[in-house]
């Protein structure tokens, strides 16, 4: 028995060797090199097969630097924590740290305190946006020599800062808007918070898209506050209400477009108005000093011609008759009233052109009427003041505001709907 036991355990021994080898052949005991490199410096860690190694204590980036990935030799992201089965090398992707909520502005208003969100982002400011993300010196390469930026042109500026999975979200050779940019650099950033919703601008709406990313990224000290109520800037009409422009409505018979300009429903009417307001409106004073500016304006920058007759009461002539006038700068008495009619309502006067007629002998006659705080009818008659000037030499004359009483003097006649 004792002779049998010691043959088994000779048998079992070869057998436990020869596994032994073949497990060996195998490489079942040799280990495998898995090399990481951070920032130049190269640990290596001698692995068994399957074995994983601990790594998060080369995770640790430096002051104002951030670990974001591992990396293998194809600029793929790996994870070194895996089990090990052969060598393996990564490289740490280290970048700059992120600014987070402490992301300086990066973007001005313009010159009248408009955030434009629908305006395309430039180059420059995309340049700007996109060292803004992070805590210290970032360069953006070549983004600030675009004219505009797209999506895909962000990924490209900030390749290698973030991990590559990232920039496959960041697709699009669409132009970004301000308010995309903003909301995409924020989000890069890391800014978690905007605080409550504020105007930052007039054209600025805080429930819409991109509007508190916007608001974030905006410089304070170029935006302009305006108190409610009309205002007209470059020559267009905006209406002001709790600090920002009302758009897409109509408010007493004004209506406002999306950017908030005011339309007369013609187009080449609205830049005739513009053009002629912006340097009245460039003078500064009040709305009605730049309404008596306007007056004068019509009334010394144009020259009589016969033109077309309208009937007591007529009405649908008045855009015809401004672009006429504003475009020839040549017309009759319907024309002086339409040009005036245009630019006092680019002002924000609720002011009607009267066709009707003048004097005891009911001359054709066009003119315009506005009426004030206790619903008196006021008398604007700027062609029959520059007839007089200029054809009679009566510099006295003067027909601009006239009460009730002063325009009875002149036995105007108007239309049923003004009676």
């Amino acid at each position: 028995m004792k002779k049998l036991f010691e043959a088994a355990a000779v048998i079992i021994g070869a057998a436990a060797v020869s596994a032994l080898c073949v497990a060996a052949s195998m490489g079942v005991f040799t280990r495998s090199t898995l090399s990481l490199t951070v920032d130049g410096t190269v640990t290596e860690f001698k692995l068994l097969p399957g074995e994983a190694a601990e790594v998060s204590a080369l995770e640790a980036a430096g002051d104002g630097k951030r670990f974001i990935c591992w990396l293998d030799s194809e600029g793929n992201e790996a994870d070194p924590e895996t089990p090990l089965f052969s060598d393996a090398a990564y490289t740490a992707l280290i970048a700059p740290a992120l600014a987070g909520g402490d992301m300086e502005p990066w973007l001005e208003c313009d010159e009248n305190g408009f955030a434009l969100p629908g305006a395309l982002i430039t180059g420059e400011e995309a340049a700007a946006g996109a060292e803004a993300i992070f805590a210290s010196d970032f360069d953006a390469g070549l983004l600030g020599e675009l004219e505009s930026v797209t999506a895909s042109d962000f990924a490209q500026a900030l390749e290698g800062a973030f991990a590559p999975g990232l920039f496959a979200e960041m697709t699009g050779d669409e132009p970004l808007t301000r308010a995309a940019a903003a909301e995409l650099v924020c989000k890069l950033a890391g800014v978690e918070e905007f605080g409550p919703a504020v105007a930052a601008a007039p054209d600025l709406d805080p429930a819409s898209d991109g509007a508190q990313a916007l608001a974030f990224c905006l410089e304070p000290e170029s935006a302009v506050e305006y108190a409610d109520g009309f205002v007209n800037i470059d020559g267009w009409l905006y209406l002001v209400r709790d600090g920002l422009f009302v758009t897409d409505e109509s408010v007493d018979g004004f209506d406002f477009g999306s950017d908030g300009r005011f339309t007369s429903g013609n187009e080449e009417l609205d830049e005739l108005v513009a053009e002629a307001l912006e340097p009245i409106c460039a003078e500064g004073g009040t709305r009605d000093e730049m309404l008596r500016a306007a007056y004068l304006y019509v009334r010394d920058n144009f020259q009589y011609l016969r033109r077309n007759y309208y009937a007591v009461g007529a009405d649908g002539w008045q855009t015809d008759e401004a672009i006429t006038m504003l475009t020839t700068g040549r017309g009759n008495c319907y024309c002086y009233a339409a040009a005036f009619w245009a630019l006092a309502r680019g002002l924000g006067y609720d002011a009607t052109a009267v066709a009707g007629t003048v004097g005891y002998d009911r001359d054709p006659h066009g003119w315009v009427i506005m009426y004030d705080e206790d619903g008196a009818r006021i008398t604007y008659d700027v062609e029959l003041e520059m007839a007089y000037r200029y054809n009679r030499h009566n510099y006295t004359t003067d027909m601009y505001a006239m009460s009730p009483i002063k325009a009875a003097q002149w036995s105007y006649v108007y239309g049923e709907q003004f009676r």
